[in-house]
């Protein structure tokens, strides 16, 4: 009797022991790959991961101090909140592998790859289990984390929240399935947290996620017939965001939904890839490994599957080719006109493919064992070159280490490297860890930055030689030490002497040089705010560029004149437009009409206004701009009389699309033109009012046109590289849990501190060009969870909305439970 139950119990305990086994294999190789890593000393590769490890050890500290969400850091970009727009759950989990290692983040970044592999596997035995295919899910379990772009965004990316989501795919796909091909309506629950999980993790990655699932079950709808599952999954996937809302909803103002399409555009562009490279296999092996690379197997196997795979079996073979065409270039005009196509980054959405992919290499069932050998091989040989962890491995910290520590012996308030970011994320940790710690004005992912404009314009200057401009505003962001790259110098097109003299402008020294660098130092104590008095004010999105020329104009802090009282206008001498906007054209004209009656001069880019809603032209006080071509070059201008010739465009800019005026009454600019006289500079009845055409000022500075510049240098009566008035002040800074306490010695200092929207005060705080001015000696800020209020109702919204959708699921149809 016993031996018979034994015998009827023998496939059972052949399956555990399978399962102990695969289990097992998974978990040594987690520990061979960890071992590896340290053994060979491959910690924090990626251009990305010393700027995730400093997040993460972040988030350790705050916690070991009691703070279970830090909502502000002031040793990047002049402060920032940290887990705003970068999701907090990759930092929560390194955070407790550090507390595990010890407190040692680089043995928690060992942790997590060994994490990585085996979590990530067993997700794939968890479908053996299901499927009863023990063997072949181990196999794909071992190559998940050596599939090209997963391997690559761990050694070469170092993005830590991709990693993260590399290990929920393959239990998010296979929920997916019991949900819609088993009908297990309980899988509906995994598939939310798991999405809210992936949402907390990256954002971008899980919508992206959503929309690799929407076409695979477009696919899968189309081919079963089975269309309302499909439709349940999506809207539970949708519902999922609005559950993270207390997190979300203060992520994207601002965030995501506010990134200019034209930038979107090009990051989309630079993150595709013709199939003769992303199909390429040699480009491991002797290429830069950084490349992208899909993966000629998983294509291969995907157009056998297409052709031979039963039809459910397709949906993922189908999304794979669909997920490959669209990181090619000639998709990026579709793509670029749906909607969120900001998110759409489609080289991001390989991983999802690979997951999808193995869903439908496992579901086919009727494959013959050789077969699907065969096709292991295949995609085993394509993984090769991932087991080469020292080609991949990507470390760039050793050419900055002296010039870093120098920097922070003798930094007080802060340092700006200027660098470009040609050293990765590094200096993000070296600068901000360890000993004597320095306050950074950069950062890594700078997008979140409250400074991130002034961030642009300080690397726009580096480039362009204005080093004038780089100084100064190095100082007004509170930087009394500046590390300038040599090589950056020589591409600049300028040389030493004008960087040490623009240096000197502004009260730098040079302290120290390096074989890579110059390190300049200006003497300060501790902490400093400023007291400036700048004699311009640019207004508009165009009108930044005037200041990288003539540093004693402001940026303003919105392109709307109608935002700005009189007040705020009459304290400077010359007002520029370029790009402005307004509410009411006759309100933006009488604004500036009184500011000429008060003797501000204004100076309006006619090029850049905006266009009248009745009439439909651009005109602005009567003078309507016209527009023209040039091929190469202006013709010989006449400016006061004097003819001026104007060097040719730059090749970039060879036809040269601008506005001549119209309607102008005494101009003092003009050229010929088709045997036209026409007008580019002049007034009307105000002197104090100038319109100027020919976009004159970005050709000056595109092509270096000095004797175009000096017309400008004459109607604005400033001077070239000139820069504003500033005095440094001592402030008292002090931090108490989420407060900030400032105490100064005059009112009206700008602390050089990032001006954040979660600031409260009940004394009067400003936002000046993105940094907090105070108007009080003594000023108390409380830091405040961002539209906390707005945050938990779309949680809430997002928590009906799912158990609405559940219950309608279960009422439709009685589940499998």
């Amino acid at each position: 009797m016993e031996n018979t139950e034994i015998s009827k119990n023998k496939p059972y305990i052949r399956f555990a022991l399978k399962i102990i086994a695969a289990a097992a294999f998974l978990a040594t190789g987690a520990i061979i790959l960890m071992y590896l890593i340290k053994a060979n000393r491959y910690y924090a590769s990626g251009n990305d991961i010393w700027g995730h490890l400093f997040k993460a050890d972040l988030m350790y500290q705050s916690i070991k101090s009691g703070d279970f969400y830090p909502l502000y850091t002031d040793f990047w970009y002049n402060g920032i909140q940290p887990f705003r727009y970068w999701a907090p759950f990759p930092y929560y989990l390194m955070a407790g592998l550090q507390y595990i290692s010890g407190g040692n983040v680089l043995n928690a970044y060992y942790l997590l790859a060994g994490l990585s592999f085996f979590i990530g596997g067993m997700g794939w035995l968890l479908w053996g289990i299901s499927s009863r295919r023990i063997i072949l899910c181990t196999f794909i379990g071992t190559i998940w984390f050596f599939m090209p772009e997963n391997f690559l965004v761990y050694f070469c990316e170092g993005n830590l929240p991709r990693m993260v989501i590399a290990i929920l795919l393959p239990y998010l796909v296979y929920f997916i399935w019991r949900f819609v091909e088993k009908g297990r309506n309980t899988s509906l629950f995994p598939i939310i947290i798991l999405m809210c999980i992936s949402t907390l993790s990256h954002v971008m990655i899980a919508a992206m996620t959503g929309i690799g699932a929407f076409i695979f079950l477009a696919v899968y709808s189309i081919y079963t017939k089975n269309v309302l599952r499909p439709v349940y999954t999506i809207a539970g996937m949708l519902l999922s965001f609005a559950l993270c809302g207390i997190w979300l909803f203060p992520a994207l103002k601002g965030g995501l939904v506010g990134m200019d399409p034209a930038a979107s555009a090009e990051v989309m562009k630079s993150l595709s890839s013709p199939l003769s490279v992303s199909l390429n296999p040699f480009n491991r092996m002797t290429g830069i490994v950084d490349t992208f690379y899909f993966g000629i197997s998983a294509a291969i196997v995907s157009v056998i599957g297409i052709f031979l795979s039963n039809r459910k079996e397709k949906a993922g073979f189908y999304t794979t080719v669909i997920i490959l065409l669209a990181t090619t270039a000639s998709a990026i005009p579709f793509l670029s006109k749906l909607p969120l196509s900001q998110i759409l980054w489609m080289r991001r959405l390989t991983p999802v493919a690979y997951a999808l992919f193995f869903c439908s290499l496992i579901e086919w069932k009727k494959c013959k064992r050789y077969f699907m050998l065969i096709l292991a091989l295949i995609l085993l040989i394509d993984c090769i070159p991932s087991f080469s962890i020292s080609r991949y491995y990507t470390q760039l910290s050793t050419k900055t280490d002296n010039e870093l520590v120098i920097a922070k012996a003798i930094t007080k308030q802060r340092v700006a490297l200027m660098d470009l970011s040609s050293n990765g994320s590094y200096p993000s940790w070296e600068l901000c860890e360890g000993d004597n710690p320095a306050k950074y004005t950069y950062g890594w992912a700078w997008q979140g930055a409250a400074t991130s404009s002034n961030i642009v314009m300080l690397n726009t200057a580096l480039e362009g030689g204005y080093f004038d401009y780089m100084f100064d505003r190095c100082l007004e962001l509170g930087n009394d030490t500046v590390i300038v790259k040599k090589d950056l110098l020589k591409a600049s097109g300028k040389n030493y002497s004008d960087l040490l003299k623009a240096a000197g402008n502004s009260q730098y020294r040079l302290y120290q040089e390096t074989k890579q660098t110059y390190i300049f130092h200006r003497e300060l104590s501790g902490s400093f705010g400023l007291i400036s008095n700048y004699k311009g004010l640019a207004i508009g999105s165009s009108s930044t560029q005037i200041s990288l020329c003539y540093p004693e104009f402001a940026n303003g802090n919105s392109n709307n004149i109608e935002d700005y009282t009189l007040e705020e206008l009459l304290k400077y001498k010359v007002i520029y437009l370029s790009d402005f906007k307004y509410h009411n054209r006759e309100a933006a004209e009488n604004i500036v009409r009184r500011l000429s009656r008060n003797g501000v001069k204004v100076v309006i880019d006619m090029n850049r206004i905006p266009v009248d809603k009745v009439t439909n032209r651009m005109t602005f006080l009567e003078v309507t701009a016209q527009s023209l071509s040039f091929e190469n070059s202006y013709p010989a201008l006449s400016y006061k009389g004097r003819e001026v010739i104007p060097e040719n465009f730059v090749q970039a800019y060879s036809t040269w699309n601008t506005v001549y005026l119209d309607n102008i009454k005494k101009p003092t600019g003009n050229f010929e033109y088709l045997d036209q006289e026409l007008v580019f500079l002049g007034t009307n009845e105000d002197e104090n009012i100038v319109f100027m055409g020919l976009n004159i000022l970005y050709h000056a500075m595109q092509a270096g046109d000095t004797e175009v510049m000096n017309i400008i240098s004459d109607l604005l009566r400033l001077e070239q590289n000139a820069v504003p008035a500033r005095k440094p002040v001592d402030i008292g800074i002090t931090r108490k849990s989420n407060k900030i306490i400032i105490d100064t010695p005059v009112e009206g200092i700008n602390t050089t501190i990032a001006y954040q929207d979660n600031f409260i005060s009940d004394d009067n705080i400003k936002n000046d060009n993105n940094l907090l001015a105070v108007t009080k000696k003594h000023t108390e800020i409380k830091l405040v969870y961002p539209y906390l209020k707005q945050g938990i109702l779309t949680s809430f919204l997002g928590l009906i909305g799912l158990i609405a959708l559940y219950f309608y699921i279960i009422r439709k149809k009685k589940g499998v439970l």
